[in-house]
């Protein structure tokens, strides 16, 4: 076996097993550095952010434990994303699982179908709602 010269004739310091330099990449993440902190806010706080037009805001608010109720029907409301009503929807709270079960998206009657509090009569009316069990039958495929 012949031996290759590290040092490549005619290039002085230019072998191939030479140190070179990498400049830092660019890069950025996501850039969400107002993105409001739900846990330790007040409900008067909450109530503030409930007036954002952000859906991801929206349904990050749902999250928090001081979520007045008054806010969370907001957030429920037909007028909101789907997304917003979704999270809405999940949050375990009295109500809002017999709420969603009205809701106009099959997805949030979806949820609602499995919620704690819905209400046997609505239980019953979502299994037999076509846009629900079409929507089960798509995810669960």
């Amino acid at each position: 076996m012949e031996k290759q010269p590290r040092v490549l004739k005619g290039l002085k310091g230019a072998g191939r097993f030479t140190a070179t330099t990498h400049g830092e990449g660019n890069v950025t993440v996501g850039g969400r550095a107002s993105f409001p902190d739900v846990e330790g806010a007040t409900p008067d706080q909450l109530r503030d952010m409930a007036r954002s037009q952000d859906p991801e805001v929206l349904a990050e608010l749902t999250s928090s434990p001081a979520i007045p109720d008054d806010v969370l029907e907001q957030l429920a409301d037909p007028s909101q994303e789907t997304s917003v009503r979704l999270a809405a929807a999940q949050t375990g709270y009295a109500g809002t699982a017999d709420r969603a079960s009205h809701d106009p998206s099959p997805m949030v009657r979806a949820v609602a179908a499995y919620g704690w509090d819905t209400s046997e009569h609505n239980r019953r009316r979502l299994r037999h709602d076509h846009g629900v069990q079409r929507f089960l039958r798509l995810i669960s495929a």
